[in-house]
Order: C-alpha cells, then structure tokens, then sequence
C-alpha cells in the first residue's frame, strides 16, 4: 500500500526545487482500480515565538527527569557556566595549566596567576587554590589539554587514542586503547631491542595525568532506523512513499532492508530514503521530510516470478500453486547508508522523535495463523492491532492494471477485519508479540487489510533473513575452576540452536545454546585469571557483549589408592610389592612401614617393589601421589597383619571326586616347621597329627557319598597363618539299570492236530571223555527242551514269512 497522493518531499529542511510529484501505488483488494485521492494541501508553517525559541517542548521536563533541577536552576547555571568561560580564557593567558570548574554557584580556579582569576571573574563567585612551584627533581603537571595532547601523540600516534581531557579536580585523563605497559620487539641473533615506552610510563613523568582504557577513536552516533517507519522511493522522476518492513541481512550478512515488494514499481524504482516521522501522516503531517539516505532496491517480487500475474488454470493437474502462479509481495533494499543504525525493534510512534524510544522489540519470525492478534507499523497510520482473521491468497491490482485489465496479482498471505492499513503503510511491519510475521500489501479499507506472509516472502528472496533482537549472554562462573573446566553461561530468550561466542585468553570458541538457554564451553588449560567475553549470534544478528573475569586454578589430586595389601587385611608371609591406582603420571611416595616412590603408568597403576621383604607382624603403609601443576593429594593409609603362609591340602587335591563307596578314610597335607594343624570337614574340626614337615588326619573310615569342604590353619609361633581350602565330593551310588518288560508273542490259531511220532528205540547211554561241568541232568533236559522251542518258534516265523510271500 504505497500512498496514492501528490507530495512535497523535502530535502535537508528546505522545500525542493521540483513541484508535486506522484505518488504512486494501490491500496486495493481483488482487481479494483484505487481512484486518486484529493492532493493533500502543505499545512501551514507556524513562526516559532521567543519563548519557545529559548523554551522548547518538553524541556522543563526533560531537565526535571534528567537533572532533578528546575528550569530555573537550569537556565542559572548555564549564566554561571559562561561566567567561568570567560575565566578559563582569561586565566589561562597568564597560566595554561589553569583548569577551571563549576559547583553550585562558585566557580573553581586551580592557577598560579591568583590575580588573573579574580580579575577575570569579576562579581562571581570565585574559589582560588594557587598551585605551588614544582621543585625541579619531582614531578610535572601537564601544562594544559593541547601542550598534553601534543606531547603524546608525538610519541604514541592517534591511532588508539579516544581522548585527552582534563576534569574538575584538574586531573587530565588520556582515554586510550594503547598498552599500558611496554611491548618488547624481538631481540636479534646478536644484540637487543630496547623495550618501547608504554603509556602507563609517559604519564608517570605528570603529577595530574591519569590513563583510562578505552577502544580507540569514538564512534559517531547513528540515526537509528527502527521497523514501521517511512521511507521515500525514486521511480524515474516520482517518488513514492512506503514503510519499512523490517531491518536485516542479505544472504552474506551485509545490512538490508526488506519491505513490500509493489514498492519497488516492478523494478523501476531506485533509490530510497529515510523520512522524518514527525511530520509522517502517522503524526498529522503530509510527510516527505528527508532525514537522510536508505539505500538501493535489490530484488522484488510483486505476484509471481518477474512480477507476473496470476493465470487461470487452463485445468486441474492437482498443482494448483504453479497453474495459478500464486506468489508474493516482498522487496529488498540493499547497500544501506553506514550511517544508520538499524534496530530489531517496531515502533509504536508514541515517540516519533525518537521512534527506539516505544514498541516491541522483534526476537523472530512466524507466520500469521487465524486468531493470532496483530499489530502493525507504517507511515500512515502509525499504529494499530487487530486479529488475524483469514489466511489464504488475496489478489492485487497490478501497476498496468489501468492499461491492462489482466494485470492481477496473487500474494500469499492473511486478511485482518479489523486492523487499520492505508495508503503508504505499505511494507510496514506485522507482528504477533515480538514475532515478525508479515507485512502490510493491500487492503479495501474499511473492510480489510491483507499481509503478506513474512515466512514465504523470505522464501522468494535470495537468502534475506529478519534482524531479531539479542539479549546480552551471561557468565554464570563466578568460583574459580580448574583447567578445562566448566564456563557456563546463559543467552536469556535466544531461540534455541543460537550460538554464543566465547572468547578466552584470545582463543574463540562457538558454544550452542540448548533449550534450557544454557551455554558451556571449557577453561584455557593453564593457570591464571581471565577475561571471557561472550556475545549470542542468530544467524547474522548478534547482542551486545558481555565480559567478566574467570579464574583458573590448581586442582588438588585425589588420594592415590593401596590395593594391595588390602586395609584391614591379612596376607601371607613374605610381602614383596605394595601396589595400587592413581593419576597416570603421578608420583607415589610410600612411607611408614614401606619407603620408596614409584610413578603411575598410563592404565593408572603403580606397583612397587619392597626392598626387605615383610615377614610375619602387623604393618603401616601411608600413600600420596604428586604431579607437575596439581596440587599434592591427601595421604591414604593402608594397616595389615603379615602371617604365616597357608598349610597345604594334598589329599585329597583340590576338586578331586570318589565314586560311590570309595570315599577318603583320611585328609593330608604338608605345613611350615614346628607348627600346629587344625582341620575343619564340613565344620567339624580335627586336630591333624604332624610329623616333621606333614600333617594328616584320620576319619575312622571311608567318607560317605556328600560334597565336603575342607580349610586348614597352621599355628606357628602363636600366629594363625592364612586359611587354606579345598573341596571334594564322593558321588552316590549308580542307579540300577532299568528292566525291559518282555514283548508278548503275537498269539496265533492252535496249530492242527499232528500224529504222535513213532517212539525211537532206546539205547543205553555212552561215556565220553568231556570235563565235568557241574550241570545235572534235569538241566540238560531243561536245555534241549528249550532247544525244541526255540526251533519250533524259528520254524513257526519261517512259515510265517513263506505264508506272508
């Protein structure tokens, strides 16, 4: 919606040369034309009276707000602040390292020429404090601001230095980014530089000289450009007037201004620049005062690609989005004026003069959903909410459409009922809390004001991406830390994925923000106090910085650890190592009982090897580990009794198994000299009979089938020695083998009835010369008949099978 009117742009504050010029542009919905509105009529200018001159609007307040003074008491000192003027001008003709100052109603002078002063202060006021004669071998004060300047930018330049000034106390103060200690140039192979003179030694030489730090040359204030403002655009010989949209970046990061893109006249417009908002319809103006340069238009697009109408589908392909060349209405304004200061912020023109002063700050970007509520900034109406009420494609009257009935363009966006839009708020920005969400493209006013949906406009531009507003991250270590320990931080309302970036001892490091809005990165590697300066970046929109200080300390090592022997243990005689954990590369030194060092390797284990092995007693071992740049660790102690070596189990050995009924009737083993055995089976204990260098003990029979366990202890001098233990078992008796129940016989017919054979005749027995078995007689019958059946029952199954044949 670029205003539709004739206007007087002005220049500089003066009326320019040229008459009227149009401005063009619609402010319709669908393909209606706009008629032209009445040319506006320059209101009149009103002469300023005196009273005003010497009073301007609201300056009794701002001296109130600001000073807590009366405009009174204001004008009062500002008579006496002359006064002194004309002292230091005078005083410092006899004296230039006179400094002059104000309090209340008296007027300072520190000088040697006492009558000057009060000469030139006539009836004021006047304080004198003479300055004494300097004796020749102490310091000097400076002889005024120019003999200082001079003095040191012969030998320092101008290059880091912001200021030299002198304050009420008649202290100079050199504001500067220069050293202020010396910076040693390398020596060469033979020979020496000299250190160079730093700053804190060119003002030891003055009395009254301080040195302040300071960035360098100060940077000329900016006019600030803030979101919804108006601009003026250059179309051949018109001019056209438009809001801004919202203040970003161009794909490689350099400012840029992203407006409507009907603004730019299909590409015919040029140049644009930044009007007054005080006098912006906005504000019941006409509008048109130039307050400085914009920049150039860049790309846009106002329908579809190359500002093209909107088609009618020929048919349906169920690519309706390409068959309708449905597009946008977005522009961008690149090669912004460096002297302009733009801000993530919208104004809501209740302070015109100062535009940053009111509205909402932008912290991102959405898209409009229905019933979202909406404000909008613009030139013309200035500012104005309302809802979100449709969201879709709406169709706007193109630039031809006078001459070209089918110059329709369509934009994809959303339509408020309710929310006030005219004339030259086009491009102004919309925006949903602090989201940026659209811009203002047309409307039919009175009934409804459609935006451009901010998401998709962005979409269409070469990379173009919205200014948001950062808030500065915070430090959150204050205690000391270690090396490569925890800095940590915040970045408060930064969207989640944004980055801060972190500087310490001059080495940067990116740090992620999670959705907690937590940042972490580590500590230098080295000891000392640092400063951390931390910035949050979004993209190509960054905060301010924050600087604290860190410091870096020596971490204190943990006790080493002594495994063996264990604390509170028992071992067998003879120890010959103490070993343990601790920090690889650490040194252990061993006292007590046991003396040496010994260096952990890099699995984080030490062993040390005794010189005189430990016998039978009770013993003390105390540990602590060093290591370059920690601190030493507490000391771990280690007591234990040494005593006498384990008796041995023979037999039965270790694991052994009996079978059934061939268990062990006796234990054996063998044990140290002159010692004592007891056995314990199962629990029940036994004292073994030694001989010489053997034990044993009897069980008064074979062991029953069971699982036993066996521990022995030798007593040697009065001292238990360390448990032995072994086990075996006797297995039970084997199961039985299983019995197999007899298949039954297949029962077959009763063979028929045979004829008894014919008896043989009988023949008295023969002897023979066979060994004697033993077997009797009836045996021998049992046996053949047996026989006879094992033949009749073969030669049953073969007349079975024949049969079965």
């Amino acid at each position: 919606m670029r205003a539709n009117k004739r206007a007087i742009f002005k220049r500089g504050g003066a009326a320019c040369a040229a008459a009227a010029v149009l401005i063009g542009g619609t402010f319709a919905a669908s393909a209606a034309t706009a008629a032209p509105s009445a040319e506006a009529t320059p209101a009149s200018v009103a002469t300023p009276s005196a009273t005003e001159t010497a009073m301007p609007n609201g300056l009794a307040e701002a001296v109130e707000r600001d000073l807590g003074k009366s405009l009174e008491q204001f004008n009062a000192e500002a008579t006496l602040a002359a006064k002194a003027a004309d002292v230091q001008a005078e005083v410092t003709k006899a004296d230039p390292a006179a400094v002059v100052s104000v309090a209340g109603d008296t007027i300072n002078v520190k000088t040697s020429a006492t009558a000057a002063a009060k000469t030139a202060a006539g009836t004021a006021k006047v304080k004198v404090t003479t300055i004494e004669a300097t004796p020749l071998a102490a310091k000097v004060d400076a002889a005024g601001v120019d003999a200082l300047f001079a003095a040191y930018t012969a030998e320092f330049g101008l290059q880091n230095l912001q200021a030299i000034m002198v304050n009420g106390n008649g202290a100079y103060v050199i504001r500067t980014g220069d050293a202020a200690t010396g910076v040693q140039t390398p020596a060469a192979r033979s020979f020496t530089v000299p250190a160079q003179p730093s700053v804190a030694d060119f003002a030891s030489k003055y009395a009254n000289v301080v040195v302040e730090a300071a960035a360098g040359p100060a940077t000329a204030f900016a006019t600030d450009v803030t979101n919804g403002q108006g601009y003026a655009a250059t179309s051949g010989s018109d001019l056209s007037a438009c809001s801004i949209g919202w203040n970003g970046f161009d794909a490689a990061g350099k400012p840029a201004v992203i407006s409507a893109g009907h603004c730019a006249d299909d590409g015919v417009a040029t140049t644009t620049e930044l009007t007054d908002p005080t006098t912006e319809p906005a504000e019941g103006g006409v509008g048109g005062d130039i307050v400085a340069p914009l920049g150039v238009f860049g790309a846009s697009q106002f329908g579809g690609p190359n500002n093209t109408p909107a088609t009618a589908p020929s048919g349906w392909d169920g690519n309706n989005n390409n068959l309708n060349n449905i597009g946008t209405d977005v522009s961008v304004i690149d090669s912004i004026d460096q002297d302009l200061n733009q801000l993530a912020k919208v104004t809501d023109w209740t302070t015109p003069a100062a535009p940053k002063n009111s509205g909402p700050l932008v912290t991102g970007v959405s898209s409009a959903i229905n019933g979202t509520n909406i404000c909008k900034s613009g030139r013309t109406t200035g500012w104005s909410c309302g809802t979100v009420t449709e969201t879709g494609v709406f169709l706007v009257g193109g630039h031809n459409l006078a001459t070209n009935p089918d110059d329709i363009r369509a934009v994809r966006g959303f339509g408020s009922t309710n929310l006030l839009g005219a004339q030259g708020d086009s491009g102004g920005a919309i925006i949903a809390g602090s989201l940026a969400v659209g811009m203002i493209s047309a409307g039919d006013p009175g009934v409804i004001t459609y935006g451009v949906d901010l998401k998709d406009a962005l979409a269409h531009t070469a990379g173009y991406s919205v200014k948001i507003f950062l808030e500065a991250p915070t430090v959150s270590t204050s205690t000391p830390v270690y090396r490569k320990g925890a800095v940590t931080g915040t970045a408060p309302n930064a969207p989640s994925g944004s980055i801060v970036l972190v500087t310490i001892d001059g080495v940067g490091t990116e740090a992620v923000v999670g959705g907690d809005g937590k940042w972490s990165v580590a500590a230098p590697n080295k000891f000392g106090t640092f400063t951390v300066t931390a910035q949050t970046k979004n993209g190509f929109s960054t905060s301010v910085s924050t600087k604290e200080t860190i410091e870096v300390i020596k971490e204190t090592l943990p006790a080493p650890a002594i495994t063996t022997p264990a604390n509170k243990g028992t071992v067998a005689a003879p120890v010959t190592t103490v070993s343990g954990t601790g920090n690889a590369g650490a040194t252990v030194a061993l006292s007590g009982d046991v003396e040496g060092t010994v260096v952990v390797g890099t699995d984080g284990k030490w062993s040390f090897t005794v010189g005189q092995p430990l016998g039978v007693g009770s013993y003390t071992v105390t540990a602590k580990q060093s290591l370059t740049d920690w601190n030493d660790s507490v000391t771990a102690t280690n007591k234990f009794n040494v005593v006498p070596a384990a008796p041995a189990v023979t037999s039965p050995t270790n694991g052994q198994e009996f079978i059934f009924d061939q268990g062990p009737s006796a234990i054996s083993g063998t044990n140290a000299a002159g010692a004592t055995v007891t056995v314990t089976i199962n629990g029940k204990s036994y004292d073994a009979v030694v001989v010489d260098g053997t034990w044993s003990v009897a069980l008064g029979g074979r062991l029953a089938t069971a699982d036993y366990t066996v521990s022995a202890v030798q007593r040697v001098d009065g001292i238990d020695s360390v448990t032995a233990n072994s086990t075996f078992n006797v297995l039970a008796a084997p199961a039985p083998p299983a019995t197999q129940e007899p298949t039954p016989a297949p029962t077959t017919p009763a063979p028929a009835a045979t004829q008894n054979p014919t008896p043989a005749p009988t023949q008295a027995p023969v002897e023979n010369d066979l060994a004697n078995t033993g077997i009797s007689s009836t045996v021998l019958a049992f046996g053949a008949a047996a026989a006879v059946l094992i033949l009749g029952g073969a030669a049953f199954l073969l007349f079975r099978r024949r049969s079965a044949n």
